[in-house]
């Protein structure tokens, strides 16, 4: 499911706004401080039960209100969403008048937000990459995610052994690291590849209608597994024995999994510019969210806040023509008239909002 509709009530900046976004792209214009931002945060609260912003919902409610209130529709299933946080009273959520989890949300609404980390997907820790890579099939498998915590279940068991010294006690958690932990490294295998497809189909688009679109093709991107793939994930369980004793830790499998990007054995990091970093990850961003819909049946709404701040002139050239391509709902801002002109104007199911009109 995903939005068609959107409605605000007492919600930061607005007392009242409803909006009917568009089955593709939506931009949201204006001077910064009129409420774009906004717009995009309750968006991802409506899909996620939070901000990308605080971790305050209450702070979100009207200065003089009681509670804020979110309300959404899906026009092609005739699904209802009601979001609201009063104060002093935990969030609650209603899909179709029935109270539901943040969970069940995530699942029936789901929603990505490019931000500050996502910008330097390739700058970032491993362990972000890997959350990454799990959001996403969290919310598209139920499978996956029973895997996900039997093995991280059995991991934190295992290492309280090793921390005890016990190594015997350790290894009884052996089978079931390697029962669920082949499952999530098959699974994230799977994704990357299918993504990767994706992605170079749409670079190769890009290409064809900006020349500098090409430093995006020549990359290599793999899933590093965290385990030797040539022996297994037992036998390199077993193989690290005594360095996990040494350290009171497991220190391989699918926990230390990591996903690498580079050029002619150079990390992309390295080589790459801060514009250039920006727009890989957003394309990377669109790629995983074109599968997730394919494979999974789902439309997820990707946000992204305030494009011309990050991106400049010439990697914003490269970005535009990516609005033909994509297939799921895809919501972003911008200060004032910078795509007034560019905007791919030809895209029907293309919709332009100007903020400091709607109030």
């Amino acid at each position: 499911m995903a939005f068609s509709n959107i409605h605000l009530r007492n919600f930061r900046c607005f007392d009242s706004l409803s909006i009917d976004l568009s089955s593709n792209s939506s931009l949201f214009y204006g001077k910064n401080g009129c409420g774009k931002t906004s717009i995009l945060e309750s968006i991802y609260i409506a899909s996620s039960g939070r901000s990308f912003r605080t971790s305050n919902l209450e702070s979100l409610i009207k200065k003089g209100c009681e509670a804020f209130l979110i309300r959404a529709y899906d026009d092609s299933t005739g699904s209802t969403l009601e979001v609201k946080k009063a104060k002093n009273k935990p969030i609650n959520i209603k899909i179709n008048n029935s109270q539901v989890t943040i969970s069940e949300l995530v699942r029936a609404f789901p929603s990505f937000s490019i931000d500050s980390k996502t910008f330097f997907y390739n700058d970032n820790a491993p362990e972000y990459r890997r959350k990454q890579l799990d959001r996403g099939l969290f919310i598209a498998s139920q499978e996956y995610t029973k895997d996900w915590f039997g093995y991280f279940r059995s991991l934190k068991q295992r290492n309280s052994a090793l921390k005890l010294g016990d190594i015997s006690q350790a290894k009884a958690y052996d089978q079931l690291l390697v029962d669920h932990g082949e499952k999530l490294n098959l699974m994230r295998e799977n994704l990357i590849a299918e993504v990767k497809a994706i992605y170079y189909d749409l670079v190769n688009k890009l290409t064809q209608e900006n020349k500098r679109a090409e430093i995006f093709s020549d990359l290599t991107i793999h899933l590093k597994s965290g385990f030797d793939n040539k022996v297994g994930l037992m036998e390199s369980i077993t193989s690290a024995n005594n360095i996990d004793l040494k350290r009171k830790i497991t220190t391989v499998g699918p926990h230390k999994a990591d996903v690498i990007f580079d050029s002619k054995g150079s990390l992309i990091k390295d080589i790459f510019s801060r514009g250039e970093q920006k727009l890989l990850s957003i394309l990377w961003s669109l790629s995983q969210n074109i599968y997730l819909g394919r494979s999974f049946n789902i439309n997820p709404i990707l946000l992204l806040d305030d494009i011309s701040s990050e991106l400049d002139e010439e990697m914003l050239e490269c970005f535009l023509p990516t609005l033909k391509y994509i297939e799921n709902r895809f919501v972003f801002s911008n200060i004032v008239d910078l795509f007034d002109s560019k905007i791919c104007i030809d895209k029907q199911s293309f919709k332009k909002f100007h903020v400091e009109q709607l109030r």
